[in-house]
């Protein structure tokens, strides 16, 4: 839905927010606040908890394997559901894929201070706020790897494979959601084949 068929009420805020998803400014700070976030939740942690080593370290693994799920069932179902403004901003992406497109830089950390809280209803307050930092880091990993990938032209042959992997989805929107990591590509089947060329040879 766009700013424009949004009840009135509520067109006087959509507007701002959408100019704001597209600007420098936006796309600056929303990567700052993405690795504060994350680090104020993981310090908090720490500091909070008496956290264990081995508990902790699971904790952290945890955070990377459900942010990864995140990283893609948002990119996946959300940006490419067909529906909502997430969808029309992310279309915006793959037209203008060097342009500042990205979420109100505000709203990933409310989104992670809120599932800090969350978490705290059945963890240990300290280990709720590792989580809930890890997942934040991860948040800001994807973010800082997906202007770096558009912005920058490897010479590793392992970083252009890397990079490779996302610029494929943007000639194959249907198929590399995954952006830090092929992993759910692999195990929910949209992993990207090379479709082989009909041979024009006769048999």
């Amino acid at each position: 839905m766009s700013a424009s068929t949004l009840p009135a009420p509520l067109e006087w805020v959509a507007r701002p927010l959408a100019r704001l998803s597209t600007s420098h400014f936006n796309l600056r700070a929303g990567l700052t606040s993405d690795c504060l976030i994350s680090v104020v939740l993981i310090v908090s942690g720490v500091w909070y908890g008496d956290l264990r080593l081995l508990p902790a370290a699971m904790t952290v693994l945890c955070g990377l394997f459900a942010f990864t799920f995140i990283e893609y069932a948002a990119h996946r179902w959300l940006f490419h559901g067909n529906t909502g403004p997430f969808e029309a901003g992310h279309t915006h992406h793959h037209v203008d894929p060097l342009g500042y497109d990205a979420l109100p830089f505000f709203m990933p950390p409310l989104f992670m201070c809120a599932l800090a809280a969350l978490f705290a209803l059945a963890l240990p307050v300290g280990y709720a706020l590792l989580l809930a930092g890890v997942i934040a880091a991860g948040y800001a990993a994807y973010g800082s790897s997906h202007v770096v990938i558009h912005a920058h032209r490897f010479k590793s042959p392992l970083m252009r494979r890397w990079a490779g992997f996302h610029n494929i989805h943007h000639y194959h929107p249907e198929a590399n959601f995954g952006v830090t990591t092929s992993l759910w590509d692999v195990i929910l089947g949209t992993h990207y084949h090379r479709q082989p060329r009909p041979n024009s040879g006769n048999a």
